[in-house]
């Protein structure tokens, strides 16, 4: 890291860089009964693991949104929220909604726009879950993933997807992560939910470390270890 990398605080502290994490969930009507109990568990189980790394380091702030899509999709929480001051407001499922993933990554595209995003954020993460295949139309899901690779955020970003059961998992959440090495978490039942977030979780902070080296996603999740210099080549614009 070179000086002009570091902003000190008034009083001489270090000001932490903006982490923006996205979590993308599905509320269509097949998210129903146990697994959006799951689900709201899950994330609610996840998010003071982030709020235990951010304490731990002092380089980063995550700041947290969550989209939700079904037929279409909503903002749950818009506007970027601390990790520490986040208290979990349940998700709820959208009657007959379908599984729309188009229109949710267009938003993705938009908000990790450049002029949406500070220019010293590390990178951004964004935690797709979901249960089903995307209803979308074939030509509408290549151009919202056009829009991903469009928008230098979203391309940079750390992408992570957990299918809630195998036949969830899709090319769609394949070409979502973008990384032939990483792969989709797949929970195979709703108690694995938990512990699929957990792991996304561990990629989210592990990689926003190891800079701009995609393998570290692989190693944080199967092979936990810390690089001895995090912060080198973490600023993506």
């Amino acid at each position: 890291m070179t000086t002009s990398d570091v902003s000190i605080m008034p009083g001489g502290g270090i000001a932490r860089r903006p982490l923006h994490l996205i979590i993308v969930a599905d509320c269509s009507g097949s998210m129903a009964g146990e697994k959006m109990q799951a689900l709201n568990f899950a994330i609610a189980n996840m998010l003071p693991h982030l709020a235990d790394w951010e304490r731990d380091q002092e380089r980063a702030r995550i700041l947290v949104r969550v989209l939700t899509f079904a037929t279409a999709p909503a903002w749950h929480i818009e506007e970027p929220v601390p990790v520490a001051d986040l208290r979990w407001m349940p998700l709820t499922v959208v009657p007959k909604g379908r599984t729309n993933l188009a229109p949710a990554l267009r938003l993705i595209a938009e908000v990790l726009s450049p002029e949406r995003i500070e220019r010293r954020a590390l990178r951004p993460a964004v935690v797709l879950i979901t249960d089903g295949l995307p209803t979308d139309r074939e030509d509408d899901l290549d151009a919202a993933f056009g829009a991903i690779e469009s928008a230098p955020g979203a391309r940079a970003a750390t992408r992570v997807a957990v299918a809630i059961g195998r036949d969830a998992r899709s090319e769609a959440l394949v070409r979502f992560i973008g990384d032939p090495t990483v792969p989709v978490l797949v929970a195979d039942n709703t108690d694995e939910i938990a512990d699929r977030l957990v792991a996304a979780s561990i990629a989210v902070s592990r990689l926003s470390e190891a800079g701009s080296d995609r393998k570290a996603l692989v190693d944080s999740l199967f092979h936990p270890s810390l690089p001895s210099d995090p912060f080198e080549r973490e600023t993506i614009i």
